[in-house]
């Protein structure tokens, strides 16, 4: 793989050409197939099935798994549950690539390029470095910090609701770039139901939005906060440094523009955002500190966090591989929750990790949440700010050994008895975004099959038309709202990502002498685009979204679609247009000078 800089460029990363294909034969039945499946695994996404399996089958089914002692016999008393096959994100993207497979539009090096990595694209150093991440993040949330940080803004707020407004809108800001979006999605949602609640403020939208919209747009600032970003320097080998330089201004210009339309366009009805609120929750007496649950954690988490993004960006320009600097940090982290776990094992015997760390669901949907449970804070433990272990209730004398029970039962109760001994580390696995793994995996695959068929050359001789027509602004505006468009469509905006940058390492491969201004603006504006998008048209449109939606429904707060795009729509476009208008003129600064 071969590497041209172009000296003109003064962006800090290298261009990574493909090889141009010159295929562009689409009429082709294998290529309208691979077109066909693409599309059909994102609308799997967004429209999730359950296709119900004929009873006699379930019936069969369950008495061999039960003669062969994994399942336990069913009760003959209990009518059996009716069996569904779910069409989700994973099972329909996975059936896509094994029918491609078996027709022969794609081959065993088509796969191996969507896992191993092809054209400056390495999906699995992108995975490994975004679940050791986190890792340390969700085990920085369970220590209790964001909640005690939550807490302390508020009380900062005193009784001025608008005050308080502000202040925690730049909070989820400072959060968000810090630790990415999910963990202030996970936490800050489950804080905000809970202290709308108390405080009375009914309905608590104005609050729940602008928390969504702020985690979303500060997931833009740094690589490590969003998958989208590493697909993205890795396609273009951007540096850290480099990458976070030239996004920064434009973010803040949304940031610092969104805050109107929230504050005093969308949301300034007194109901929604009180002029004068009571923060006496019931431990407004008691020190913030007592929500820490693991004090010791979140200062040694927080140490840990700041030295490894430390280390990212000081090797970001030495070519030292990314993962090879988080997957360490995370196996440190690993290791302290271990210790941790077993000290308070030896000190108070087996316990249960608190009843909110402890959720891993599916939406009713069928949407499965990756993973991830959900950090859904009980009223008892938030009023109190501590969590509560509860001994586990010993095992009678009967209970049923290895030998006595079926497989599933027996795997089940070490698992119980793990999580008794080591609750901190089994319920952040738990809460670990697993299952975007193979999803990612399965998208990078499906796009690769698109190119391996011509169709990102045809994608891409729209563009360059496009471009053509507009020049740096149409490109700058051009990507930056298609790609907004393309996450409600294309798998969340890990999808839209995946293709967008296909399309744009095609076109830099096709024109070399491209002016630097455009192919910059391009770049960072698909940045701008990926994250954003989150918040535009449907929950779909990222994961963060559908994770959110989860726990504001297991909090009693029902968001309906049409609410959700009604309200982000006008969100997402003057974030994107301050973003975008500040990309521009910050080309054209940059790259004064050079040829247009």
């Amino acid at each position: 793989m071969s590497r041209d800089v172009d000296p003109s460029s003064f962006s800090g990363y290298t261009i990574v050409n493909p090889i141009v294909r010159k295929r562009e034969d689409v009429g082709n039945g294998k290529a309208i197939v691979t077109l066909v499946l693409f599309f059909l695994s994102n609308v799997a996404v967004i429209f999730p099935v359950k296709i119900p399996i004929f009873h006699g089958i379930t019936v069969t089914v369950s008495k061999l798994l039960s003669w062969t002692r994994i399942i336990s016999p069913p009760d003959g008393d209990e009518p059996q549950k009716r069996r569904h096959i779910g069409l989700n994100y994973i099972s329909v993207p996975l059936f896509s690539v094994l029918l491609l497979l078996a027709i022969g539009a794609i081959n065993g090096t088509v796969i191996r390029k969507g896992i191993v990595g092809d054209e400056g694209v390495k999906p699995i150093n992108i995975l490994a470095l975004f679940i050791s991440l986190a890792y340390i993040s969700i085990s920085l949330d369970f220590t209790g910090l964001l909640r005690f940080s939550a807490f302390w803004v508020a009380r900062k707020g005193g009784s001025s609701g608008r005050l308080l407004f502000l202040y925690l809108y730049v909070f989820f800001l400072v959060s968000g770039v810090i630790v990415g979006n999910d963990p202030v999605i996970l936490s800050g949602t489950a804080f905000l139901a809970y202290f709308t609640r108390v405080t009375g403020i009914t309905p608590p939208t104005a609050w729940i939005f602008s928390q969504f919209a702020a985690a979303n747009m500060a997931s833009v600032v740094l690589v490590s906060s969003n998958p989208t970003n590493l697909v993205l320097s890795g396609a273009f080998s951007i540096s850290f440094i480099s990458y976070t330089a030239h996004v920064v201004l434009p973010f803040l210009a949304a940031a610092v523009l969104v805050y109107p339309v929230l504050a005093f366009i969308l949301f300034r009805s007194p109901t929604l955002v009180p002029r004068s609120i009571s923060v006496d929750t019931p431990n407004s007496n008691s020190d913030a500190s007592t929500t820490l649950v693991d004090k010791n954690g979140a200062i040694f988490g927080s140490i840990l966090l700041a030295v490894t993004l430390g280390v990212l960006v000081g090797t970001s320009a030495i070519d030292v591989p990314v993962w090879q600097v988080t997957v360490p940090a995370a196996l440190i982290m690993l290791a302290r929750d271990f210790w941790h776990d077993w000290h308070q094992y030896r000190k108070h015997g087996e316990r249960e990790p608190p009843e909110e760390f402890q959720m891993h669901r599916v939406s009713s949907r069928g949407h499965i949440i990756p993973s991830q449970g959900t950090t859904v804070l009980s009223e008892s433990t938030m009023s109190t700010g501590s969590s509560v272990l509860s001994p586990v209730p010993t095992h009678s004398a009967d209970s049923p050994t290895r030998r006595q029970t079926d497989f599933t039962t027996y795997l089940r109760s070490q698992i119980g008895k793990l999580a008794a001994r080591f609750p901190t580390v089994v319920t952040i696995a738990q809460r670990l975004p697993v299952l975007l793994v193979p999803f990612a995996f399965l998208m990078f695959i499906l796009v690769q099959g698109l190119s391996n068929q011509g169709w990102v050359e045809i994608f891409t001789k729209w563009w360059i038309a496009w471009v053509n027509k507009t020049g740096t602004v149409g490109a700058i505006g051009g990507m930056g709202f298609i790609s907004c468009l393309l996450c409600n469509v294309c798998g969340t905006n890990i999808g839209a990502t995946i293709l967008l940058a296909r399309v744009l390492q095609s076109w830099f491969a096709q024109d070399p002498s491209l002016d630097p201004r455009t192919r910059d603006g391009a770049i960072y504006a698909l940045a701008f685009g990926s994250n954003y998008g989150a918040f535009t048209l449907t929950f779909s449109a990222s994961l963060a979204g559908l994770l959110w939606r989860q726990i504001l429904r297991q909090k009693g707060i029902r968001i309906r679609a049409r609410q959700f795009l009604v309200l982000n729509l006008p969100i997402a476009f003057v974030a994107m247009t301050a973003s975008l208008g500040a990309l521009v003129g910050e080309v054209y600064v940059v790259h004064r000078g050079t040829a247009g």
